[in-house]
């Protein structure tokens, strides 16, 4: 016996609205990682980290997903630094990258005082170096080179917007060197020469 004029079977309810809040749950996913990507800066190079005021004065924070210190300064500035100096990162077979000497370390307070004279004006009284380990050079607290002359830690624009975030711009790389007593002067980040005689404020 044929029965063509019978309804066709429709799926069960559940079923057509489990997979509605499977589609909704993967949207919201979806959307949540794209929020995450673009707080990040991931595609412009900038990087929104904590509120300003976290960050105190005279104190230096690492940024380790994104190899860089954080330094505010005692007036409240904001500089960011490379953890990679130039000579690390001209030579890819062996890299150190730099850190804090341990307060602890026996060897800090001589260091302080042999190289408190060539310390930047903003490092003057701090007790905080840094020091890589494959070529044993020094940097104050603002990444300026103190044991000899040579290029500086690579800094990056640290602004705080709006909503008082602090906002690091990696795309832009800022070179420079230290010759003498001056401790800022410009230099190019591809070669690791001169840029220009005049000292970067």
């Amino acid at each position: 016996m044929e029965h063509d004029d019978l309804p066709s079977p429709k799926p069960p309810v559940f079923l057509g609205c489990f997979t509605a809040l499977a589609i909704v749950v993967l949207a919201f996913g979806i959307g949540s990682c794209l929020v995450v990507y673009w707080e990040s800066g991931a595609d412009t190079g900038q990087i929104r980290l904590e509120q300003a005021e976290a960050y105190g004065r005279g104190t230096v924070q690492y940024i380790g997903q994104h190899n860089l210190y954080i330094a505010r300064l005692l007036d409240g500035r904001f500089l960011a630094l490379d953890d990679l100096d130039a000579a690390n990162r001209a030579n890819p077979a062996r890299r150190c990258r730099v850190a804090p000497i341990p307060a602890a370390d026996p060897n800090l307070p001589s260091l302080v005082a042999r190289y408190a004279a060539r310390m930047s004006d903003s490092a003057r009284g701090s007790t905080l170096l840094f020091r890589e380990d494959c070529n044993g050079a020094i940097y104050d607290f603002t990444g300026v080179r103190i044991d000899t002359d040579g290029p500086n830690l690579d800094r990056y624009p640290a602004t705080v917007d709006t909503a008082g975030y602090l906002v690091v711009d990696t795309s832009q790389r800022q070179c420079s060197r230290r010759e003498g007593t001056a401790t800022f002067l410009p230099r190019d980040c591809r070669s690791g020469t001169a840029a220009s005689p005049e000292p970067i404020r």
